[in-house]
C-alpha cells in the first residue's frame, strides 16, 4: 500500500547531509546512464501553468515525477519489486532540501577543499539550505549575505548565525558580499535578464554556484563572470539549453560553447576533474532536475517506511 508523507514528515526525514549523499549516487547514475532524466516541462494557459519533471533510477529501481501548480507541489513515487505506486510527497521542503544539496555537490567537487569563506545574495528561505549544505562539505569560518531588503538581511544573518554556529555579516551591496570569499553564491528570485553577481568581483580560486534564476528570461551572472569560469557544470545541459540565460546568452554571441559545459554527473562520476588547479574560477549552473528529485523521495520513502511512519493510501 502506498504512503502520503507531508511536509513535516520531509523536513524530519531529509538532514542535509543526506541529501548531499542521495544526490551523489543519482549522479553517478546519472553518469552510467542508468539514472534517466527528462527536461522540465511547463505548460500554461491564462493563469494556470503546471510544470512537471519526470526520472527513473534503473539501479536504485526507483522512479517518478514531481508536478507543479499554483496550489503546492508533489512528488509521486514509484519502485520496489511490483514497479508499483510507492508514495506520494509533498515537495515544497524536499525541493528546497535538495537545491541545497545540488550545491553541496557541486562546492565537495569543485571548490579548493580549504574553502572558508563564503558570499551570498540572496536572502530568501532557499539560501538556507545553500548556506547548511555548503557548511555540510567545507570548514567554512565566516559568511557574508547580501539582499536589497535590509530588514530581512539583518533577519537572515541572525537566524543564520544561531542555525550554523558561524558568524554571518550582512553587507551593503552584492560586491561586497562576494568579494574576497572562496565560495560565491547566486540565489534570488530575480525576475529580468539584469544579472545580479559581476564577472568582475570574482578572483582566482573561487567557486560560484548560481541556483535562482531557471527560466529563460531571468539572468544572474553576466558574460564576463561566464567567460572567467574554467569550469562550468550544470545539472543537465538539455534542460540548460532550455532554461539558463546565464549560459544561452553567452553562447549565442559566441563567448562560449555549449561543448565547454559538463554536467555535473561526469564530475561526480569521476570522468572529468572538478578543477585542475588552485587558481581556477569553476561554476555551477543549478537549474534542478527531476533526477535530484526522485533521489532524496527515494531516501525519504525508504526511511520512513523503515520506521512506520507515513499515512496509507486507500490505492
Amino acid at each position: 500500500m502506498a504512503i502520503f508523507l507531508t511536509e513535516e514528515d520531509v523536513i524530519r526525514l531529509l538532514p542535509i547531509d543526506e541529501a548531499i549523499e542521495s544526490l551523489e549516487s543519482a549522479f553517478i547514475e546519472q553518469a552510467n546512464q542508468t539514472g534517466k532524466n527528462h527536461a522540465r516541462s511547463r505548460t500554461s494557459h491564462n493563469d494556470l501553468s503546471v510544470t512537471m519533471m519526470v526520472a527513473v533510477l534503473g539501479q536504485a529501481g526507483f522512479g517518478g515525477y514531481k508536478v507543479m501548480g499554483s496550489g503546492g507541489s508533489m512528488v509521486t513515487l514509484y519502485g520496489g519489486e511490483k514497479r508499483e505506486l510507492l508514495a506520494v510527497i509533498e515537495s515544497r521542503k524536499l525541493g528546497q532540501i535538495r537545491t541545497g544539496a545540488a550545491s553541496g555537490v557541486a562546492t565537495k567537487y569543485m571548490s579548493r577543499e580549504d574553502s572558508s569563506t563564503i558570499g551570498v545574495i540572496g536572502t530568501g528561505h532557499q539560501a538556507i539550505s545553500q548556506l547548511t549544505a555548503i557548511c555540510a562539505v567545507r570548514p567554512i569560518k565566516s559568511i557574508k549575505a547580501y539582499s536589497r531588503n535590509a530588514g530581512r538581511r539583518e533577519q537572515f544573518c541572525n537566524e543564520m548565525s544561531n542555525l550554523l554556529g558561524i558568524e554571518v555579516i550582512p553587507a551593503s551591496s552584492g560586491e561586497e558580499a562576494i568579494s574576497g570569499t572562496d565560495i560565491a553564491i547566486a540565489i534570488t528570485n530575480v525576475r529580468t535578464l539584469d544579472p545580479v553577481l559581476l564577472g568582475d568581483w570574482l578572483e582566482p580560486g573561487m567557486h560560484v554556484n548560481a541556483a535562482g534564476a531557471n527560466s529563460i528570461d531571468r539572468r544572474e551572472l553576466d558574460d564576463n563572470a561566464i567567460t572567467k569560469s574554467s569550469i562550468i557544470a550544470v545539472d543537465a545541459i538539455d534542460q540548460a539549453k532550455l532554461e539558463c540565460a546565464d549560459l544561452t546568452i553567452p553562447t549565442q554571441s559566441g563567448l562560449i560553447t555549449w561543448d565547454g559545459v559538463h554536467e555535473l554527473s561526469t564530475i561526480v562520476g569521476g570522468q572529468i576533474p572538478g578543477r585542475t588547479s588552485p587558481d581556477q574560477i569553476t561554476l555551477f549552473e543549478s537549474q534542478g532536475i527531476g533526477i535530484e528529485d526522485i533521489a532524496v523521495a527515494a531516501h525519504i520513502y525508504k526511511k520512513a517506511i523503515s520506521e512506520g511512519s507515513g499515512i496509507d493510501l486507500p490505492f
